[in-house]
């Protein structure tokens, strides 16, 4: 992307704020549940994100390793939502963990973002399409940022 790496890319309505802000509770109380889903998911349709987790004794929902990554990751979503004005500046040491440290191709954020979009749309008890909009913008967003070190 011809973006610096801190530009705001993201345009986020009032009404996809709301959203974001509401959903950042739900995924808060839920990032157990939620996380552990849409861990085992990504890792079931997308086996290759396997490699990232070899220390892993399993990679269903119920593997308490998958349930504390999982948790860990709808955690950092939630409070992401809490900065939407600052998420390059908030999501810096992240960036540099996946890409420097951690090697993850960034690739797999875009995936796992859209196992996210499918866990919530799941388990939510309503997910019309406002809801549906403001979430892929918000996680498009963290996976732009989060693959920001490899630019």
């Amino acid at each position: 992307s011809g973006r610096a790496k801190n530009s705001a890319t993201m345009v986020l309505s009032d009404a996809n704020r709301q959203v974001i802000h509401h959903l950042a509770e739900t995924l808060h109380a839920n990032a157990a549940t939620y996380g552990a889903d849409a861990l085992a998911r990504l890792f079931e349709i997308h086996p290759q994100t396997k490699t990232y987790f070899s220390s892993f004794t399993g990679y269903e929902a119920t593997n308490p390793q998958v349930i504390a990554h999982g948790t860990k990751v709808m955690e950092a979503v939630a409070k992401a939502a809490g900065h939407l004005d600052d998420l390059p500046h908030h999501l810096e040491k992240l960036a540099k963990k996946h890409g420097l440290e951690l090697l993850v191709d960034p690739h797999n954020f875009v995936l796992f973002s859209n196992i996210i979009v499918v866990t919530l749309a799941i388990h939510l008890p309503t997910f019309p399409p406002a809801t549906h909009t403001a979430v892929d913008k918000f996680l498009e967003e963290i996976a732009h940022q989060l693959s920001s070190e490899y630019r």
